[in-house]
């Protein structure tokens, strides 16, 4: 099979929605030579559903604390440990904006240990050069800078938390819709990431959570034992 047919029995494959493994399978070929194409093809859509090219994706230090990524270094050695952001994902994506020199971005949080996106910003356009500035800003929390990842490990931190936390009977706070979804662009995971720390749902209760609710939901869908909790003293 010469390059043009290879992609495009690739590419049928994946608008069916087949996992890049498993094409590779089909096709007799290595996954290491699928996985560009893939990347190359699911670009092309993005242009094509009118998202722009993505221009970078950010993360904070210590996103990866628990997250069983030992079958994952590649990923792995993007983080470095952070303590005060242990459990926390903050995204942020930069595309090409509607028109030349301009960028959009929007930015997600999310809970990867167990409650899934917590929160959602809205999309901002401006000129593609003020975007270190926008990254400062972003994490302006944080001690340390943002650390700059591919778009598919933003993509599986994001899609892949709001996945688990359903499971666990957590639906995404209510900005995170099919808009902000999609401009994280298309997602065929379940992917390698283990959600949970350390294969278990950890909740640290936030300043606006119901812990008492969090807890009685835990109970329902893994069941007492299966779950931890670190929860601040206050009413319950």
């Amino acid at each position: 099979m010469d390059d043009a047919e290879l992609v495009e029995q690739v590419r049928r494959r994946w608008e069916q929605g087949v996992p890049p493994k498993v094409i590779a399978r089909a096709l007799g070929v290595r996954p290491s030579v699928v996985a560009p194409l893939v990347r190359r093809i699911a670009a092309e859509a993005e242009v094509s559903q009118g998202l722009g090219r993505v221009l970078g994706c950010w993360v904070n230090c210590g996103w990866s604390v628990g997250l069983g990524l030992e079958r994952h270094p590649e990923w792995a050695e993007l983080d470095a440990p952070a303590g005060e952001a242990e459990g926390f994902a903050q995204v942020l994506v930069a595309r090409e904006g509607p028109r030349r020199g301009r960028a959009t971005l929007r930015g997600y949080l999310a809970d990867v240990h167990c409650l899934g996106v917590k929160n959602t910003r809205d999309p901002e356009t401006m000129d593609a050069g003020r975007i270190p500035t926008a990254i400062r800003t972003y994490y302006a929390a944080f001690d340390r800078p943002a650390v700059e990842i591919p778009i598919e490990l933003g993509r599986e931190l994001i899609l892949g938390a709001v996945h688990y936390a359903r499971g666990l009977g957590f639906e995404p706070a209510g900005a995170f819709d099919e808009d902000a979804a999609a401009f994280l662009g298309e997602w065929d995971g379940p992917g390698r990431i283990e959600f949970g720390r350390d294969g278990q749902p950890f909740y640290l209760n936030g300043p606006y959570d119901n812990p008492a609710a969090v807890i009685a939901t835990l109970e329902r869908s893994v069941g007492a034992g299966n779950f931890h909790v670190s929860v601040a003293a206050g009413p319950m």
